[in-house]
């Protein structure tokens, strides 16, 4: 019995040790993809089919660049489209998730250009055209964002006080951020969002690789401290107020006043349903939930808007039209 339990112990010890070197090594080989602009498959980026379309709907198409936010002064990289008069007209805002590009916007923002409304489609940091070594949730990028309403604004008198937002995926914790810190944004429409940035790091570590979540609880949380460090010790962020360490969409939502639409699909396997339910809890008052049924991912084949077209842009005109009404153009 003695030599059995020995054995069985030194087993668990063997096996305890493998685990915790097996999470070591996965975390080092993993922390990059958490902040990097690569998703989980190659996204194509359609720049001159959006500005073709862009151009069939509307006189006034512009591409420009903006700086970053001051802790991280790169160049951005926006384009921004109006049916005229642009000082006239509410603004919607587009983010796209990890991995995208501005042209994924390509259907609702000429939606959008249709019902009077300016567009302003801008690459995040390290995606599309747009410098930036890492994506940081919302932490620099709402700072990226107002330089970029701000630049709309000098360019073309946009009111900036008069803004909604449209986000996908990684781009609701960016539009959650900007809210929360930017109060003139009068409206959300929050695409397949996540409440818990630790356990959808771990859902996506897991989908990258393979490897079953439950394996990855410790080297997920090694990978979110790599990363954290090291971007915070290469953009010299240490002793950045708020810190990357706390961005929480929970937390951001709670600071947000303005009416929300959340919207997920209950196919979504991306970012499974349960992901949001913190989120919904916590929303705004006269926001709503679009639970579409059969849906997936946003900007993904089985996304809402093409498993259930009529209701999703029906919802989406309605909700912005009550929230951010165009009012007819000066003449």
């Amino acid at each position: 019995m003695r030599r059995a339990a020995r054995r069985l112990l030194s087993l668990v010890t063997a096996a305890g040790g493998l685990y915790l070197v097996g999470s070591w090594l996965a975390a080092r080989r993993l922390a990059d993809r958490l902040v990097s602009a690569k998703g989980l498959g190659p996204t194509a980026d359609r720049r001159e089919d959006l500005l073709a379309a862009l151009a069939s709907a509307a006189p006034l198409v512009k591409e420009f660049h903006h700086a970053g936010s001051r802790l991280d002064p790169i160049q951005l990289a926006a384009t921004f489209a109006s049916p005229g008069d642009p000082a006239g007209r509410p603004t919607l805002l587009f983010l796209h998730g990890k991995g995208g590009h501005s042209s994924e916007w390509q259907p609702d923002a000429v939606r959008a250009l249709g019902l009077g409304y300016n567009v302003l489609l801008p690459d995040l940091r390290g995606h599309g055209a747009s410098g930036g070594r890492y994506m940081t949730f919302g932490f620099l990028e709402k700072d990226d964002l107002s330089n970029a309403i701000d630049a709309a604004r000098e360019l073309w008198g946009i009111d900036p006080d008069r803004i909604g937002v449209h986000s996908c995926s990684a781009g609701s914790s960016v539009a959650l951020e900007l809210a929360a810190h930017r109060p003139a944004v009068k409206a959300i429409w929050l695409e397949s969002p996540f409440a818990n940035p630790r356990e959808m790091a771990r859902h996506y570590l897991s989908a990258a690789t393979g490897i079953p979540a439950p394996l990855l609880s410790l080297a997920t949380r090694w990978a979110v401290a790599r990363t954290v460090g090291r971007v915070k010790r290469d953009l010299g962020l240490e002793e950045a107020a708020g810190g990357l360490e706390k961005a929480d969409p929970v937390v951001a939502i709670a600071k947000v006043r303005c009416p929300v639409e959340l919207v997920y699909g209950e196919a979504d396997r991306l970012i499974p349903p349960h992901f949001v339910g913190r989120l919904v809890s916590a929303l705004p008052p006269g926001s709503e939930v679009f639970q579409a049924p059969g849906a997936g991912h946003c900007h993904h084949p089985n996304e809402a808007a093409v498993v259930a077209p009529e209701e999703y842009s029906r919802r989406w005109t309605e909700f912005f039209g009550r929230h951010l009404p165009v009012d007819s153009p000066k003449s």
